[in-house]
């Protein structure tokens, strides 16, 4: 692959994706979601890319409401995961990211064979969670003019960069006073890593299925959670998934659940200020 439009590049998923890609000579449009203010985190991430021929970052609202080219064999990357974690899914404006980009380019993306990747959480596949897009809509309009669309729905993602609205994250950063979020999937985890090396393929093959990722690791998010001592209900529940004709997928974990925690914990530590984490 030689070319990356990823929309939420600074947001956890797309900012580790960017950087990997980065690192593999790829050039990458790099599509920064609005905020009302600009928390520290953004900065140490721009650092974290350097001077970068290759890397070009563009405002969303900008972007959205340009005339951009459509570049052939282009993979986009449309990182919803963070934004639901963190309840901030406004800042998608998905009506202007349905109505300005994804229908008014249909006939580019086709000629032009684009490649587009959602990146969402594994909730997304409950009904409840459904109700309020319009996206799988829109995704049902791509595929019917052959245009090559993936969804690739998550459960926890860990490891360096993760956001502060997850427990792991809380209990490495301050160990006290951890808070499980309600957005946070507690049945299943995926170190970043081993995400982003699965997503880097991806692109680089023929898209167009829709898979539910799960760690090759049983137990996976239990284990991290017994680790850093978590305390949770065991008796919850894996919930009912609305899955479809999605394909569950394993995702080997290349490293031991507590090492990729200790990166987690060292990147952390690492940050100048973490409380901007």
């Amino acid at each position: 692959m030689d070319r990356a439009v990823i929309v939420g590049t600074f947001e956890f998923i797309g900012f580790s994706l960017c950087k990997h890609l980065l690192e593999q000579g790829c050039e990458i449009d790099g599509i920064h979601f609005n905020k009302d203010k600009e928390d520290a985190l953004i900065n140490e991430k721009r650092l974290a890319i350097g001077r970068n021929a290759n890397f070009y970052e563009k405002n969303y609202s900008s972007w959205i409401n340009s005339k951009r080219e459509i570049i052939k064999n282009d993979a986009i990357f449309i990182d919803i995961y963070d934004l639901y974690i963190k309840n901030e899914l406004a800042s998608l404006r998905e009506k202007e990211l349905i109505e300005e980009f994804l229908l008014k380019n249909l006939s580019e993306f086709k000629d032009q064979q684009v490649k587009i990747a959602f990146l969402l959480p594994i909730q997304w596949l409950k009904d409840i969670s459904r109700t309020h897009s319009r996206l799988e809509d829109v995704i049902e309009i791509l595929r019917e003019n052959n245009i090559s669309v993936s969804c690739f729905y998550m459960p926890v993602i860990y490891g360096p960069w993760q956001p502060k609205e997850f427990s792991f994250h809380q209990a490495l950063a301050n160990g006290k006073r951890v808070r499980i979020n309600e957005r946070e999937w507690i049945h299943d985890a995926i170190f970043i890593e081993d995400l982003i090396c699965f997503l880097s393929d991806c692109a680089d093959k023929p898209l167009g299925e829709s898979c539910l990722l799960m760690s090759s690791v049983t137990g996976h998010w239990q284990k991290c959670a017994e680790y850093l001592s978590l305390a949770y209900n065991e008796n919850w529940h894996t919930p009912d998934l609305a899955k479809g004709k999605v394909i569950e997928k394993a995702i080997v974990c290349s490293v031991k659940f507590s090492e990729g925690l200790e990166k987690q914990r060292s990147h952390i530590l690492s940050i100048e200020s973490p409380d901007g984490l």
